[in-house]
């Protein structure tokens, strides 16, 4: 018997015996953070990505945050105030929603549709390597990086 069989035999019994004996091991417990409904979303799509700009219709960056439970925020900088300067009007327009991934794309649902003011809402965006990519009119494209 080499040493990695009597491992394992001793990691099967363990599993066995514990449930058994009253305890709980992690194949016994309750759903964990990787199951459910959103155990499909990719560990490298959630957190924060960066657009400069997007096309002709969007001359201001664009972050957007996917959180793994399957809910999303935006901010659209389009006027931020400066550093260590009181502003009237901070510029930044705060969307949010829901997010799922399909077939190697990220589809975007909002939390209220219209009146955000900003130029036009992506549906979604295209994983594409280390790159977000989002479809504008014609052949653009806006290119999210992970901050």
């Amino acid at each position: 018997m080499t040493r990695s069989t009597r491992l394992r035999g001793y990691v099967l019994a363990v599993a066995l015996l514990v449930p058994a004996l009253g305890g709980t091991t992690a194949f016994a417990a309750g759903p964990g953070p990787g199951t459910g409904q959103h155990a499909q979303v990719p560990r490298k799509v959630a957190g924060t990505w960066i657009s400069p700009r997007g096309g002709a219709e969007r001359a201001y960056e664009r972050r957007i945050t996917f959180e793994r439970d399957g809910r999303f925020t935006m901010q659209d900088l389009v006027a931020p105030c400066p550093p260590k300067v009181q502003c009237v009007w901070s510029g930044i327009v705060d969307i949010d929603g829901t997010y799922r991934v399909e077939k190697g794309e990220v589809l975007l649902t909002y939390a209220v549709v219209g009146g955000q003011g900003v130029s036009e809402l992506p549906a979604g965006f295209e994983v594409a390597g280390p790159y977000l990519v989002q479809k504008l009119d014609g052949y653009s494209r806006a290119v999210y990086v992970k901050a």
